[in-house]
């Protein structure tokens, strides 16, 4: 894995973290298009999730509309979580369309020229994925490709997941253990899903996700946070997206969201540690 996240590093200077286009028109109109060329491409959608009006309704602050728009898990998405599960940390792939720039709504996901290479499991089958999402996002406008502003140093020893193995532990209790430690700790849930061999829990909290997407909306394509479940010779592996990975994009570092992914991290950690787990590392 160390050797797959030297080679992310690399072409992260010549790819992105994520895509997008910018269409004129209102939410609700670019919505329909995205989703209309989203099916053309063979990409379904599992769920709409309304973030902006969960985030004015909980927090009482002004923000734009924002919707993620997560999609049915295909043969990319299976491939790459059988192939490694910490690619469940962006799968299935979410679609985020808001309106936080004036006059235009933004589609925009995940590159995934970058995050299935930094994962380790670029194939044929992610290979199609990441092309019919290019091409959804094309029909709708030009590609923009958002690069990281910075790279993580690889010897730093940051993995792009926080990993625990759970000794004699089934993945099915997990997800129930994960979910209720969630729940107790006022994160919203939406109904897990599963990934090739992996269960996703999608968990959100409106603050932190206001305070993210307010410095850099194009963060929305690892929205809502992934945590995962897995069976493992042995036991269960759990684990979730690090979140510092997002300071790596433009207009994070100095601003109010270190702060908040440093609480998320804090947070992550202890849902995690909750299931009795130990810390792992892929090969140890």
């Amino acid at each position: 894995m160390k050797r797959f996240w030297v080679l992310g590093v690399v072409l992260g200077l010549a790819w992105a973290q994520s895509i997008q286009v910018e269409v004129k028109g209102e939410l609700a109109q670019v919505e329909t298009q995205a989703l209309a060329a989203l099916k053309a491409n063979g990409l379904e959608p599992d769920r709409i999730l309304n973030l902006g009006g969960q985030i004015r309704q909980i927090t009482g602050a002004a923000f734009p509309d924002y919707h993620l728009v997560v999609l049915k898990p295909e043969a990319g998405s299976l491939a790459a979580a059988s192939k490694n599960p910490m690619a469940a940390i962006v799968l299935p792939p979410t679609v985020y369309v808001h309106a936080a720039k004036a006059g235009v709504t933004t589609v925009g996901t995940f590159d995934g020229r970058l995050m299935f290479s930094l994962l380790g499991v670029a194939g044929p089958e992610t290979d199609g994925l990441t092309s019919r999402l290019e091409a959804s996002l094309g029909r709708l406008g030009k590609l923009e490709r958002i690069a990281p502003a910075m790279m993580p140093d690889p010897k730093s020893g940051m993995m792009p997941a926080l990993l625990y193995f759970v000794s004699g532990a089934k993945a099915e209790d997990m997800v129930l253990l994960l979910e209720g430690e969630l729940t107790s700790r006022g994160l919203n849930l939406t109904p897990n899903i599963k990934v090739g061999p992996a269960t996703v829990i999608m968990p959100c909290k409106s603050e932190w996700a206001r305070i993210m997407f307010s410095a850099q909306p194009a963060g929305g394509f690892a929205a809502p946070c992934r945590f995962f479940a897995v069976d493992m010779p042995g036991g269960a592996l759990v684990g979730a997206i690090e979140p510092m990975l997002m300071t790596i994009m433009p207009g994070v570092m100095g601003s109010p969201a270190v702060a908040m992914l440093q609480e998320a991290r804090k947070t992550i950690r202890e849902v995690l540690e909750s299931t009795g787990g130990v810390p792992y590392r892929p090969g140890q």
